[in-house]
């Protein structure tokens, strides 16, 4: 009987310590497929499954394969670090900031009222949506969005292929990028004593049920955007994307411009954890963070999940340092 508990345990223990090994290599190889591209976005849960496997092996004692499982551990623990350690950053009483909000609305189905609480109650200086349809524009007015965020640049689609950017400051030059599945637009945010900023709302397409591919061409059309891009930016998006995407990654890597650093992604530079946004219309927690806040120039210096009662997705405050008129750029 105990030989028989002991084969078990040594099958499961394999089982899992394998799962977890495939989890942590997705996020480091980043292969460009539907498959792995869905294994990748549970990397963080498929590395938890190494406690139970060294349980195991060690019940059944598997040592040799148990110390594996240490090692796979350790490369889990390794890829996920950045995410809780983050950077050292100062502030000074004389910083000038905003307050971004990024809300992806469910097909324009988000409950208007309750957005315009939030915006009103956080003092939100910046709302970039995604999934905004033209009903959606309407209910957010009827609310009276417009009276707190007084400008907006909005391209809204229905069945929630729309976007749009909100703002307590005048926006300039709107502009609907193209090549993309889904509206993906931006504007200049003429902030008062601030350089002016280039705003992002950003929705990619899915890399699943959608063929991997068109997610991968969306985010290195987006690399082309941003290197070409020499104002200071704040991005809110739904990337569609996780830390543990390689592809999400490397678009924070590679897009530097005209000697300015690569962007910045909130939740990693703060060392904020995992801050998982959808689903969060399920009886289980939300799993996976794939809304983000974005700086390039700008420094987050803080961010934390809300609400969007109505949606599948929570929202993101973020506090954001930026460039004054003339400030030297930062690197």
């Amino acid at each position: 009987m105990m030989k028989f508990i002991r084969r078990g345990a040594a099958v499961c223990g394999v089982v899992a310590a394998a799962a977890a090994a495939v989890g942590t290599a997705t996020h480091f190889i980043g292969v460009d497929s539907s498959t792995a591209t869905r294994i990748a976005s549970f990397t963080p849960y498929l590395i938890l499954l190494t406690v139970p496997a060294m349980v195991l092996l060690l019940l059944a004692r598997q040592r040799l394969a148990a110390a594996v499982c240490v090692a796979i551990a350790a490369a889990g623990i390794w890829s996920q670090l950045p995410l809780f350690v983050g950077s050292s950053h100062t502030t000074a009483p004389d910083d000038l900031s905003v307050r971004l909000m990024q809300a992806n609305i469910r097909l324009g189905e988000a409950d208007a009222r309750s957005i315009v609480d939030t915006v009103v109650d956080e003092r939100v200086d910046l709302l970039t949506v995604v999934e905004l349809t033209p009903a959606a524009v309407g209910r957010l007015d009827e609310a009276g969005l417009s009276r707190t965020l007084q400008y907006s640049f909005v391209r809204p689609r229905d069945g929630g292929g729309g976007a749009g950017i909100f703002s307590r400051f005048p926006l300039q030059d709107g502009a609907l990028l193209d090549g993309y599945a889904l509206h993906n637009v931006k504007a200049v945010a003429q902030i008062p004593g601030a350089a002016p900023t280039e705003v992002y709302a950003l929705h990619p397409v899915p890399p699943y049920p959608e063929p991997s591919w068109k997610w991968v061409y969306e985010l290195r059309r987006l690399h082309a955007e941003f290197a070409a891009q020499t104002r200071p930016l704040i991005v809110g998006a739904d990337f569609n994307s996780t830390y543990d995407h390689r592809q999400f990654r490397d678009l924070l890597r590679d897009s530097a411009a005209d000697g300015v650093g690569a962007l910045l992604d909130a939740q990693e530079y703060l060392g904020a954890g995992i801050l998982a946004t959808y689903p969060a219309d399920r009886r289980f927690p939300a799993l996976l963070a794939i809304d983000k806040i974005l700086t390039r120039g700008p420094t987050p210096i803080a961010i934390r999940r809300v609400d969007l009662p109505g949606s599948d997705h929570h929202g993101l405050i973020g506090d954001i340092r930026v460039q004054r008129a003339g400030e030297p750029k930062e690197r």
